[in-house]
């Protein structure tokens, strides 16, 4: 009988330990932010084609930047003039760079809708993250633009103004 208490006591660490490491990756999820969620709080909505990026280090030199000039081709929200610019965390400077997860990148002639919250003067981030990045691309079949791989463009823009109405 005294050899089981001793297999409890281990047996109930391993569980706590278990426990601890298998529910770490649910803690550390991002919050899934609804389209509707993004459009009302989100300061600009634009669609564009990225025209450049720039990287650079902060005053500090301790984070990298990357500066993102989009040619906006639409505002479904606020925005004025026909190009903004983005400010996200990460990118590459010389030999080093910084990647930071749930951030999105960009591309040079990527053409997408972006959800942005003003960050400072002429300057914007994006909002909810990576969620709140979509890619425009080219249906192969019909030739019309689509977001997230299967709506058509115009339907997401009249979904966004929708959304901003509720």
């Amino acid at each position: 009988m005294r050899h089981k208490h001793y297999l409890v006591l281990p047996a109930l660490l391993a569980w706590g330990v278990l426990f601890m490491v298998l529910s770490e990756p649910l803690r550390s999820q991002t919050k899934l932010v609804s389209m509707e969620n993004l459009s009302k709080s989100a300061d600009v909505v634009a669609v564009g084609k990225v025209t450049g990026t720039k990287s650079e280090w902060d005053q500090n030199k301790t984070r990298i930047f990357t500066h993102v000039t989009l040619q906006v081709s639409e505002y479904v929200k606020g925005g004025e003039g026909s190009s903004i610019t983005i400010t996200t965390p990460g990118g590459e400077v010389g030999d080093v760079g910084e990647l930071y997860t749930h951030v999105p990148t960009f591309r040079p002639n990527e053409e997408v809708v972006v959800f942005l919250e003003k960050e400072a003067p002429g300057r914007y981030r994006v909002a909810g993250g990576d969620q709140g990045k979509y890619n425009i691309e080219k249906d192969p079949g019909s030739g019309r633009l689509v977001v997230a791989g299967s709506h058509r463009l115009e339907d997401f823009t009249a979904a966004v103004k929708k959304a901003m109405q509720n």
